[in-house]
């Protein structure tokens, strides 16, 4: 099997997983405690976060409600520059 290229990455998957990933981070939790509270793999969560897999909406769902952060926050681009407008 080979490895996905960039180029081959959806730019909204690459963009979900790196918002996911910042938000973990910025809430103090390594993958393997993420993966744990939402119930999933460390490898899946791996592989939404570098943008390979495309989180399900179940799975958005289930990091917002964990992280204590609006759906929107994972979902919507640009939800930062628009709360910031608002």
């Amino acid at each position: 099997m080979s490895r996905v290229t960039e180029r081959e990455l959806d730019p909204e998957a690459v963009r979900l997983g790196a918002t996911i990933r910042a938000l973990r981070e910025a809430h103090g939790l390594n993958m393997a405690q993420l993966a744990a509270l939402i119930g999933l793999s460390r490898p899946y969560v791996n592989n939404v976060e570098l943008g390979i897999k495309r989180a399900s909406p179940r799975m958005c769902r289930s990091v917002a409600d964990t992280l204590g952060v609006p759906l929107a926050a994972l979902t919507v681009a640009g939800y930062e520059r628009i709360r910031e407008l608002a």
